[in-house]
């Protein structure tokens, strides 16, 4: 009888949490203010009349003060009163409290004077200051003038900081789309009191002034300034978005920083040309710096808009690299400006009456641009310096109107990352991700609805409806048609709960609601029957960001944000006489009559019981059909479509049809077709050769025998995936035709998944692999190659390889033959498919240096009944230092993990030191069916080596008499899982010393 020995334990790092609200301190790590504690993604201040006067005295004087004078009586008794009145559901209409809130602020104000002659300098941003610098207060008059300098200098330096990410943030909707002027008005005067800031600070710096310049009062306007950020304008951005921009969370992928598409690093240098753009309407804004990779990018770019500009009298561009002074500058932008002639005597003329903007490039470490142009500015005209530099000197901050960094301009991307979850790494998705990102055109509002919308969401067509979606203009007239359009996706996901957040919005105090009000009314209304079932739903509306959670006092309130109760209100209008029908998941037997066909843009049928579809319906304007699952259709009627002229997106994956209509093949302008999962069909009709908008044909799942040769006329193609698992007698002999792949040359995705068995494959894979490679927008592939050798064409000119261009493969190498039933569960294949770099090496035998160069861009390996292969380390640790996934199955030869002694023989032949990290990213690793398996590590361990390892599971590994050794134990931080199943001889976790050795198997 088998014997099963199973256990498990998990533990988590008490202060870990992936919500982006409580990751703080990483890129802004000096940047020590009061939003930057830690803060749920859902939490959001109290920011009504009572709020603010409340906030504003706990910010002044904090409860934790050192000195407690008697003023300290008279703000006790305003915050006792303020919380009784607190306790009154009408309090911002009650006159009472409206008539004494004047009372609260004179008491303030009186606080405020007697303070400040107890002790000048405690408001709360100058402690702030101070834990910075670590330098006390100015107690008294003795305190060294270097000191009070220092300070006022590194407070400036926080403050213009924070300038600059409040202009990156009202760069992008919603905050560039606010009505009227007054809130951008509010909060560029408060950046042009800064500015002023900057010039006393600088004048300071001279030994005359010194003495001039009342130190205490400057910082007291510093300490001014932020608590007006604080008060006026923060309170404006979503709490979400606070908590990214200010805490610089790096996008990580089980604990490794996930690398950044390209197309991102594009969208970064857009908005960034944009945040310049926008700086132009404001004249006190001059000197923009651009910091960080791709600034010459935007420099270039913005050279080929302002070229389209008739603003600008003069637009120069000038390398400036090799000066090292700013007379060097000025000499080169007066030999740009007047190339015949000596032109640094005119120059100041000349500008100082025209409208100019000026790009320079590479400004070196040494040069401090604050002098720049002094005698060239004129507050009537529009005069902009823009330039790029490498250069982090603190002096600079504060020598430009405002510094952009490229890396906060990846904040959309890094937004939608950390709230759309792990699903965002998984292979197929992340192209469909960054789709979505681009059509929400950098509005933060709605790359959190759609994150949350879309988080843990698999289904490829959901993500392509997402950003179908996205880029619809609708009839509807609304002045933010991202957001419309985010809110539009979300409600048809909604299902039943969308008639909760119409409630909501319907409500007159949208504003702010208690929840336990609206609960109430919600169970009075019979909307729902219990409390926990109302508290479920807000639970639910809070995640998807529709509403706004925070506390006051003892209460929970929820609160619907401006600019989605806009937006929404006009959604529903619109909506009401939608031409949208959503009846999926309804199961319906019969379809909608001919008269909701003819009205409808949208119909949703899928997740249906639907047998038949109407002969012919007739609609002028349906472009978007959704008939999935299905799975009692087994027919479309031959002249189904010819009534659908303009439909653009088509699914009828997991049904039971046979074969297309011809109708289907003059929808031209078809963009999106979905075939997944067809399991009978079997043929893919030529005639798919004249849909030739067609950009995503998905054909995955099916039985198709071959491809025509008329898919090469779909040169429109970015996706194709293609399935070839059927066989009949008489099929054609060729499985792909050559020369099909190679014309489709817009290909993005391309997938080819045949039966193993199937020799046409092995005829003309040769080929086909050729072809790939000569397709150089391809970023995700997925292929079987029979034989390594295969790979070798996978390096361009021997040298230069392909896998770094492709940011998702799967690779599966070696000859086999299906198996009907797999010995590995199927939990474990779908976890190896959702990584964006795998391998899955078959029969394999030796160690290829093929396999080993593959290897080193994985992340996810499985190894499947390798033949001769002892330990996996001997494939080489340096070539599997991102490999985050392993499973090994059936490899009968194996005896363990890691050698240490081979790990020393190959350093020792590499040149590389001794103590490196071994599998350090190492995550998950199973290992099934291993007959000659005795230990997981061999030899020394030195510190990080399988620190990141989370889960380790073992089934059926006979000879496993022990898991770790003493010495690995120590690194395993990060162990939550550990499962050992039908594993007889072991008889202990962890050793003191290496496993005897043991006589393997024949």
């Amino acid at each position: 009888m088998g014997y099963e020995f199973r256990f498990g334990f998990r533990f988590r790092h008490s202060g870990f949490s992936n919500d982006p609200g409580e990751q703080l301190h990483q890129r802004w790590k000096w940047l020590k203010l009061p939003w930057s504690r830690p803060l749920s993604s859902h939490t959001v201040r109290f920011r009504n009349d009572l709020g603010e006067d409340s906030q504003r005295l706990q910010r002044r004087w904090p409860l934790s003060s050192e000195w407690d004078p008697n003023p300290m009586n008279l703000r006790k008794r305003a915050m006792k009163w303020l919380d009784k009145k607190a306790q009154s559901r009408a309090h911002s209409q009650n006159l009472i409290y409206m008539k004494h809130r004047k009372r609260v602020m004179k008491w303030l104000k009186q606080l405020d004077r007697k303070a400040v002659a107890s002790r000048p300098s405690c408001t709360h941003s100058q402690n702030l200051i101070r834990s910075k610098t670590n330098i006390a207060g100015p107690s008294t008059q003795l305190e060294d003038d270097r000191s009070v300098h220092k300070r006022i200098k590194q407070g400036a330096e926080i403050l213009n900081r924070t300038k600059d990410i409040v202009c990156l943030i009202i760069s992008y909707p919603p905050m560039s789309l606010l009505n009227g002027e007054s809130h951008k008005q509010n909060q560029y005067k408060w950046v042009g009191d800064i500015l002023k800031i900057n010039d006393v600070v600088k004048e300071m710096e001279a030994p005359s002034k010194k003495k001039e310049i009342d130190a205490f009062k400057l910082e007291n306007r510093i300490s001014t300034l932020m608590t007006r950020y604080m008060d006026e304008i923060e309170p404006l951005f979503p709490q979400v978005v606070i908590a990214k921009s200010f805490s610089g969370i790096d996008v990580e992928r089980h604990g490794q920083i996930m690398p950044t598409p390209t197309r991102i690093y594009d969208l970064a240098v857009d908005f960034a040309i944009r945040e310049i753009l926008q700086h132009i309407e404001y004249p006190k804004i001059r000197k923009i710096g651009i910091l960080g990779s791709h600034g010459e990018t935007v420099i270039s770019e913005l050279w080929g808009e302002l070229q389209e500009c008739c603003i600008f009298d003069h637009v120069i561009d000038v390398d400036v690299s090799r000066c090292s002074t700013i007379e060097e500058i000025r000499f080169s932008i007066g030999r740009e400006l007047f190339p015949s002639t000596s032109g640094e005597q005119k120059l100041d003329e000349t500008l100082k009456g025209t409208n100019f903007f000026i790009l320079l490039h590479e400004v070196g470490e040494r040069v401090n641009l604050y002098d720049m142009g002094t005698n060239w500015w004129n507050s009537k005209k529009i005069q902009k310096i823009v330039y790029t530099t490498n250069s982090q000197n603190v002096d600079k901050v504060t020598a430009v109107g405002v510094e952009i960094r490229m890396e906060n301009h990846l904040l959309s991307w890094e937004l939608f990352c950390v709230n759309v979850g792990e699903v965002v790494h998984s292979s197929g998705i992340q192209r469909l991700a960054i789709n979505v990102v681009e059509k929400c055109c950098g509005h933060l509002l709605a790359v959190v609805i759609m994150a949350r919308a879309l988080k843990e969401v698999n289904d490829v067509l959901i993500w392509e409806y997402a950003s179908y979606t996205l880029g619809l203009q609708h009839r509807s007239q609304t002045k933010d048609r991202v957001l419309f359009n985010a809110l539009a996706f979300i409600w048809g996901r909604l299902g039943s709960t969308n008639k909760y957040v119409q409630y909501c919005a319907d409500m007159e105090n949208w504003r702010q609601m208690e929840k336990l009000h609206l609960i109430d009314e919600w169970i009075t209304s019979g909307l729902v029957g219990t409390f926990d079932e109302g508290e479920e739903i807000v639970g639910d509306l809070v995640n998807a960001f529709l509403l706004e959670s925070f506390q006051y006092g003892d209460s929970d309130f929820v609160q619907m944000r401006r600019e989605i109760h806009e937006e929404l209100l006009n959604f529903l209008r619109f909506e009401s006489c939608s031409p949208f029908l959503r009846l999926g998941g309804r199961g319906l037997t019969e379809p909608p009559k001919d008269e909701a066909w003819e009205k409808a843009s949208e119909m949703h049928l899928m997740n249906n019981k639907l047998s038949e579809l109407p002969m012919s319906p007739h609609s002028s304007q349906l472009k978007v059909l959704f008939l999935q699952f299905n799975h009692h259709l087994r027919a479309v009627p031959p002249i189904f479509f010819e009534g659908l002229p303009v439909l653009q997106i088509l699914d009828l994956s997991y049904t039971r049809i046979r074969s297309l209509p011809q109708s289907l093949f003059k929808l031209f302008k078809l963009r999106i077709f979905f075939l997944r999962g067809c399991e009978l069909l079997m043929e893919l009709p030529s005639e798919v050769g004249k849909l030739g908008n067609l950009e995503v044909l998905d054909l995955e799942g099916t039985k198709i025998i071959n491809l025509p040769i008329d898919v090469e006329r779909l040169t429109k193609l970015k996706c194709l995936n293609m399935s070839f698992h059927g066989y009949r007698k008489n099929q054609s002999s060729t499985l792909i035709p050559r020369n099909v792949i190679r014309k489709l040359f817009q290909l993005k995705e391309l997938s080819i998944d045949v039966n193993p068995d199937d020799e046409r494959w092995n005829a003309i894979v040769e080929d086909i692999v050729k072809e790939v490679c000569s397709l150089k927008q391809l970023e995700a592939l997925k292929v079987y190659l029979p034989q390594v050798a295969l790979l070798d064409h996978f390096m361009r000119n021997g040298a230069s390889s392909v896998y770094p261009l492709l940011v998702h493969f799967r690779f599966v190498v070696g000859s086999h033959h299906s198996r009907i039933i797999s010995r590995l569960p199927h939990e474990l294949a779908v976890k190896f498919e959702l990584h964006a770099r795998s391998l899955k090496y078959v029969n394999g035998e030796g160690i290829p240096s093929q396999i080993k160069e593959v290897l080193q861009h994985c992340t996810a390996l499985f190894l499947d009944r390798h033949l001769t292969l002892t330990k996996l380390s001997e494939f080489g640790i340096g070539n599997m230092k991102k490999l985050e996934f392993c499973v090994l199955g059936e490899c009968n030869k194996i005896e363990t993990i890691v050698d240490k002694a081979e790990n020393c023989k190959q350093q020792e032949d590499d040149g590389d030191f001794y103590g490196e990290n071994i599998l350090g990213s190492l995550q998950f690793l199973r290992l099934h069916y291993m007959k000659n398996l005795v230990s997981i590590w061999k030899g020394p361990v030195w510190r990080g080596c399988l620190s990141s390892l989370k889960s380790l599971t073992l089934h059926e590994c006979p000879q496993l008499t022990t898991i770790f050794t003493l010495g690995l134990l120590e690194n395993l931080n990060s162990l939550e899982e550990l499962v050992a199943e039908w594993c007889p001889e072991i008889n202990s976790i962890v050793t003191l010393e290496d496993p005897a050795e043991h006589k393997p198997f024949p």
